[in-house]
């Protein structure tokens, strides 16, 4: 039977780091927007809240999926509901309690989730998307002085992520096939990421465009989570400057300021230059 494939988009960098802020989609939030468990700390917690004024139905799920990228460059998280014994998935041997709770207004719960393992688990990652959906109903139409309202459902989805490790680890990333072009409002740079070793990579890729008395004129910054190899597209916005020759540095580092470092494994900085003409 064939496997079924979901892609989602992703909101916040839940990609696969304990993230220091919430995820939020309307009422429903959830932190941290990622949760990491190893050998030994097989157990942990995820906090969802009901910021509204009404009560919400949350349900959650687990389902395998790491972070891609589109026929355009553009990342999403993609869900994969049945993954074969060839992808570092989690999610048979996750559990998560409660399944389903209802929120009060201003009200917070705990859910728990919990690694059992394989007791011959290669080291590696491993990975699952952690899936709170919240449904509540809306109203909407109005005819001539009578108030139509019509029950329609509207559902929520935050995609978090739960990892798991297991023995040593290691990541890298290479930077090929980049191309960069500016064009009158922004700069878009399309690069073909490869990630190395049995672990996600998870860093900041910085650009710096230099002039040519070498003085940065412009500078960048974007967060990387990288699972599988992906060409990737980024667009940066470009107010109007002095046309002429440059030069696009790149540089890809192991560090993110939105997560606890202790949770981002080491990797060799990278850099890569390209010329740039800006007409």
């Amino acid at each position: 039977m064939p496997r079924r494939v979901w892609s989602r988009w992703i909101v916040a960098a839940g990609l696969a780091a304990a993230l220091l802020v919430p995820t939020v989609i309307g009422a429903v939030y959830v932190s941290p927007s990622a949760l990491f468990l190893d050998d030994t700390n097989r157990n942990g917690e995820i906090t969802i809240g009901n910021a509204s004024s009404e009560p919400e139905e949350v349900r959650i799920e687990l389902m395998f999926g790491f972070v891609d990228t589109d026929s355009a460059g553009t990342p999403f998280v993609r869900l994969i509901d049945d993954p074969g014994p060839e992808l570092p998935s989690a999610t048979s041997w996750l559990g998560v309690y409660p399944m389903r709770v209802r929120l009060a207004p201003g009200e917070k719960r705990i859910v728990r989730v919990f690694a059992r393992p394989p007791a011959d688990l290669p080291n590696g990652e491993y990975w699952s998307r952690l899936i709170v959906s919240g449904r509540r109903a809306a109203d909407s139409g109005a005819a001539g002085d009578t108030l139509v309202r019509a029950g329609v459902s509207v559902e929520v989805r935050l995609v978090t992520s739960v990892t798991f490790r297991k023995g040593e680890l290691t990541t890298g990333i290479t930077l090929n096939d980049i191309t960069a072009a500016a064009y009158p409002d922004s700069l878009v740079v399309r690069a073909h990421l490869d990630r190395g070793g049995n672990a996600a990579y998870l860093g900041t890729l910085f650009f710096d465009l230099v002039d040519g008395g070498g003085a940065v004129v412009r500078h960048w910054s974007t967060p990387l989570s990288v699972h599988v190899s992906v060409m990737r597209r980024f667009v940066f916005p470009l107010e109007p400057f002095p046309p002429g020759d440059y030069v696009l540095r790149l540089r890809a580092e192991a560090t993110r300021p939105d997560i606890l470092q202790e949770r981002v494994l080491p990797a060799r900085p990278v850099s890569y230059t390209i010329p740039l003409t800006v007409e």
